[in-house]
Formats: C-alpha cells, sequence, structure tokens
C-alpha cells in the first residue's frame, strides 16, 4: 500500500509538473526549472569552447525530458506493483516484481505494449490503458514545447539581427521593433527554457545580447521587465537578470 501511494503521488507530481511546464503558459516553479538550472550550472564549469554553447540547450531539454519520462515510468510502476499479483511474466504467470512493473509501465508509456510482461486481469489491462494514454499525451506535447521552444530561440535570434540595421532613432522601430521584442517576452514566459540556449556566436546569445540591445531604450526596458523572473527594468537589474543566463559570468 505505501508503494501504491508513492507511486500515485510522484506520477501526480510529475504529470503535474509536465503540464504546467509545457502548457501553462507562465514560467512554473517545480522540479523542470530546477533540473534546468542544475545542468546549465555543470556546463558552467565546463571548459569555454564552441561545443559547450552549442550543447547547453539540447542537453538541458534532454534533461528535463529525461525526468519527465522516468518519473512517470517509476511511478506507474509502483502504482502496478502496489497491486498484488497486477503485472506477471507472461511465459510463466509469476508475479514481475518491482522492476518488472517498471518494465510494463515503460513499454505502455512508450505505446509499443508490454514486452515480456502483462496484465493478470482485465482490470488491470483497462489501468494500463490509462497508463498508456498518459504516455500518448506526454509524447505529444513534449514535442509541441520542444519546437515552441526552439522557435522561441530563432525568434529571438531573428530579433537581435533586426536591431543591427534598425535603432531607437529609426522612424519604423516603435513600430516594428517593439512588437517583436514585445511578443518575444511573451514567448519566453511559455517557453522560458530557450532562455538556457547559448551560441558560439557572441552576438547571438539571446539573455545577454537581448539586454545589451534593448536596456539604453525606455520602452524597450518596460517590456523587458516582463520577463521570467521580471528583473527590474533599470540597466543594472537587467544586466544582473541576464547574469544568470551566461555560461561564462566573469564575462564583461
Amino acid at each position: 500500500m505505501i508503494l501504491l501511494l508513492i507511486g500515485v503521488g510522484l506520477t501526480v507530481y510529475v504529470c503535474a509538473d509536465f503540464l504546467f511546464t509545457t502548457i501553462g503558459g507562465t514560467p512554473s516553479r517545480f522540479l523542470s526549472l530546477r533540473i534546468a538550472k542544475w545542468v546549465f550550472a555543470v556546463f558552467r564549469s565546463l571548459p569555454d569552447g564552441r561545443f559547450r554553447h552549442v550543447a547547453v540547450g539540447p542537453v538541458v531539454m534532454s534533461a528535463v525530458a529525461l525526468w519527465w519520462v522516468a518519473g512517470i515510468g517509476v511511478g506507474w510502476g509502483m502504482i502496478f506493483d502496489g497491486f498484488d499479483r497486477a503485472v506477471v511474466m507472461s511465459k510463466s504467470g509469476v508475479d514481475a516484481g518491482l522492476l518488472g512493473a517498471i518494465s510494463h509501465a515503460g513499454h505502455l508509456l512508450s505505446t509499443v505494449g508490454g514486452g515480456k510482461t502483462e496484465p493478470s486481469s482485465l482490470g488491470y489491462a483497462l489501468l494500463g490503458v490509462v497508463c498508456a494514454v498518459n504516455g500518448m499525451v506526454v509524447l505529444t506535447l513534449s514535442v509541441s514545447f520542444v519546437l515552441s521552444t526552439t522557435q522561441t530561440v530563432s525568434n529571438g535570434r531573428g530579433l537581435l539581427l533586426l536591431r543591427r540595421v534598425m535603432g531607437p532613432d529609426d522612424s519604423d522601430y516603435r513600430s516594428t521593433v517593439l512588437p517583436q521584442l514585445a511578443t518575444l517576452v511573451a514567448q519566453l514566459n511559455t517557453a522560458p527554457f530557450a532562455l538556457f540556449y547559448s551560441h558560439p556566436d557572441t552576438d547571438m546569445r539571446l539573455p545577454r545580447k537581448l539586454v545589451e540591445a534593448f536596456s539604453s531604450d525606455d520602452a524597450a526596458r518596460v517590456l523587458l521587465s516582463s520577463l521570467p523572473q521580471e528583473p527590474d527594468p533599470t540597466i543594472e537589474g537587467l544586466r544582473g537578470w541576464a547574469q544568470a543566463y551566461r555560461l561564462s559570468p566573469r564575462t564583461v
């Protein structure tokens, strides 16, 4: 019974983390963001080089995805193992045990079937359907979440390129650049993991260059104050915010 309750609690927590992170629309305070910060901190300690800047974003996203998959898989495995003989070995019919139950849940979540295990009754088979549907939701929303994150990164880099050729003194600046900046800020609140992406070209590193490119404009600073963690709209406050997303924090 204790294992069953732990499994239910773990599954519910990871699912809540997953849903609020992927479709919540605002930065969440679940474990996913902490994992992203931990992985980013590890990359900060690595020697500087092109690979570090290229790999940090994908590795951060992969670590978060691994937490979702492993957390839900282990949770469902505990749920199955919490029932007496819910999952049995297909050939022998003996109880699969905790590892067998986790394997069974993993196959169901990935929608490839039960592997070497099977449910012992129709009721547990129906429970397996719920597990499989959970896996389909995770797979579907994960793909859309990754796409929205990478699209946000691309939009941010495109805005930095536009800012190179259009400044506050240009007549179209307020009608062209500022609306795109407002859209990017809203996208970063929906997909904050885009902030952990870097680039070998220093002029394309989104958090740092975003602040450097727009902090001199009063209207732009108002928009930037709505970034995740809502930095102080002063130049010093925005620079302090960007500092948290630098792979080389001591670099000026």
